[in-house]
């Protein structure tokens, strides 16, 4: 069974091509990758350039160390902030999931009735996320000791030939487990099976089709580097614009460059959002189609259509000679 689906052809680049058609046909899946968007990991990374200005973090220091109280309610607020938005981007890829899976269907749906299915799977998927997130955990610090160990031991060569080793452990067990989760949640929420099931139903695939999912994790981050490449002279057109007017403000007037600063840092905000949702919309499409290629996941309607279905597959293999065909 595992050679088989290993040998199966799978049309990656008509996934591809087909994912980029169902999200132009279906625009509201780009509110589902936006909310994806703005709870992935980075989406709110602004980095530290404009504290850099005036010294500003000395000032911001001292203002926290003797206002503690509000630097603890700020990360308590931030904290609840990034949790909800986590939150969020699970529904919203449970929905996009699930609208993509009637949608390959020639099925009709909108955002509104794909928000509706994502809730019912929050929970699973969060308990899911948790799983794989103290996994990695866990195997980062098992992987680390050794290394850390040696370094104290001031045994520099045997803690660098090590670390490398960890390393060359580590990116293929991260392959797995991140696509092992992926599976998992197809499982979740196309197929209703607990987190337990997914887990091992996920893995099984995964092990069935390594190769076919190799090649289809290259080709979606060829893609997305082909992707940036196109965006570079956008980016760069954009930057040639903002640098001299920015500079220009500066000089002019300080108010009026601190608005075009923050104009100028809410439209890079936008345009990061804007480009990231697209992407994101495109790319768990693309996973839903190829998860569908290399798994069964409509279930027959009831009991009896379940019962036809095995015994078509149980009398296949045998020919049936055309008399009694006739005869029947």
């Amino acid at each position: 069974m595992a050679e088989k689906q290993q040998k199966k052809f799978i049309p990656f680049f008509e996934i591809l091509k087909d994912a980029g058609r169902i999200v132009w046909q279906n625009r509201f899946l780009l509110w589902f990758g936006f909310l994806m968007a703005l709870g992935s990991p980075g989406s709110f990374n602004l980095g530290r350039d404009e504290q850099n200005l005036g010294g500003q973090p000395d000032k911001i220091g001292k203002f926290f160390e003797a206002h503690w109280q509000i630097a603890v309610v700020l990360a308590v607020v931030l904290l609840a902030l990034g949790i909800i938005l986590f939150l969020v981007s699970l529904v919203a890829r449970a929905g996009l999931v699930k609208s993509v899976n009637l949608l390959s269907q020639n099925k009709k749906t909108g955002f509104q009735a794909g928000w509706r299915a994502g809730k019912k799977y929050i929970g699973k998927l969060f308990v899911l996320a948790v799983l794989f997130f103290l996994a990695i955990f866990v195997l980062i610090v098992v992987l680390a000791v050794p290394v850390v160990y040696l370094v104290i031991a001031k045994s520099w060569l045997a803690a660098v030939l090590v670390g490398l080793f960890a390393i060359a452990i580590f990116i293929p067990l991260v392959f797995i487990f991140s696509l092992t989760k992926t599976f998992a949640e197809f499982y979740i929420v196309l197929s209703g099976l607990n987190v337990r099931s997914a887990i091992e139903t996920g893995y099984e695939l995964l092990l069935q089709n390594i190769g076919n999912s190799i090649v289809f994790s290259l080709l979606l981050v060829v893609v997305s580097l082909a992707a940036g490449l196109v965006l570079l002279p956008v980016a760069g057109l954009a930057l040639l614009i903002l640098i001299p007017s920015g500079i220009a403000f500066f000089y002019l007037n300080k108010i009026a460059f601190g608005i075009f600063l923050a104009f100028a840092t809410l439209l890079f905000l936008a345009a990061v959002l804007f480009v990231s949702s697209i992407f994101q919309a495109w790319k768990m499409t693309a996973w839903t189609l190829y998860f569908r290629e290399i798994a069964k996941t409509e279930k027959p309607a009831t009991a009896e259509a379940a019962a036809e279905e095995e015994l078509a597959k149980s009398i296949a293999p045998t020919p049936v000679p055309p008399t009694t065909q006739k005869l029947e």
